[in-house]
């Protein structure tokens, strides 16, 4: 049981550890702080499965650093594809999308990253992981469970709370979406070119009830689009590439009235 416990714990540090260099991967170029990760706390799960998988796959090759090395690169490859393969089927979001690098499979996965996290298991083997199970040797043995449940009791909060976030924000871009989707069929119905352009011209081209109801389609689409919630509005802040497979119009509506409120906050 002490020896699952400790494993959690490896698991929970990598996960840190991995929202601590995506965070700041994100956060320096973009010039602001981003909350990067799928869970709302300071935390990728990604990394910790991959630093548990990793550890207990590749340790047998720690004296070999080519070997290591390749192995590490080909471990972490197929685990973030099948992480964001899993995710797209299971909320119909990509959540990353590596497309606009050189040699990216599906934007899954590109050779760049690969690489780099190459090097990220052979310095987590050689010198991070010996130094984590010497301070988590520290920690004393009727404490172990106590800590390693708050850390359990933390995680599977969070999970309800994002999964139940992103099926709300998903809810919300698929009932934006038929909206947009109607008025665009009344656009090419009137002979315009453009959701926005139809709004512009309505007044002149429509009967008195199609009027009424484009307006009420409107004024549904505008308070949609501008009425985000503040852990739907973190996840989209943290994946700036996210698209969604079904509804990525109304994704990107919702980004840009994210990015218009930013701005206002920021000259208020």
């Amino acid at each position: 049981m002490s020896n699952f416990l400790v494993l959690f714990l490896v698991f929970t540090v990598y996960s840190f550890l991995g929202w601590l260099c995506e965070s700041i991967f994100c956060s320096v170029p973009g010039k602001k702080f981003i909350n990067r990760g799928f869970l709302n706390g300071p935390f990728c799960p990604v990394y910790g499965v991959g630093g548990v998988l990793v550890i207990s796959v590749l340790t047998p090759f720690q004296n070999n650093i080519i070997t290591l090395y390749f192995a590490g690169v080909l471990i972490t490859t197929l685990l973030e594809y099948g992480t964001g393969f899993a995710l797209e089927k299971i909320f119909r979001t990509k959540y990353w999308d590596y497309s606009g690098h050189k040699f990216n499979l599906q934007g899954r996965v590109c050779l760049e990253n690969s690489l780099l996290f190459g090097v990220m298991c052979v310095v987590g083997i050689l010198f991070i992981h010996p130094t984590l199970m010497k301070l988590l040797g520290l920690i004393p043995a009727p404490a172990l469970p106590f800590v390693s449940g708050g850390f359990m009791l933390y995680f599977i909060t969070d999970t309800v709370i994002t999964v139940h976030t992103m099926l709300q924000l998903n809810g919300k871009l698929r009932e934006l979406q038929q909206i947009l989707d109607e008025i665009r069929q009344r656009a090419l119905e009137a002979k315009t070119e453009t959701i926005e352009s139809l709004q512009a011209a309505f007044e002149s081209l429509l009967d008195d009830d199609a009027r009424s109801y484009l307006k009420m389609l409107y004024e549904k689409k505008e308070k949609i689009e501008a009425d985000s919630k503040l852990l739907q509005r973190r996840v989209i802040n943290a994946f700036p590439t996210m698209k969604s497979v079904k509804n990525n119009e109304s994704l990107q509506r919702v980004r840009e009235a994210v990015r218009e409120r930013t701005k206002r906050i920021k000259r208020s």
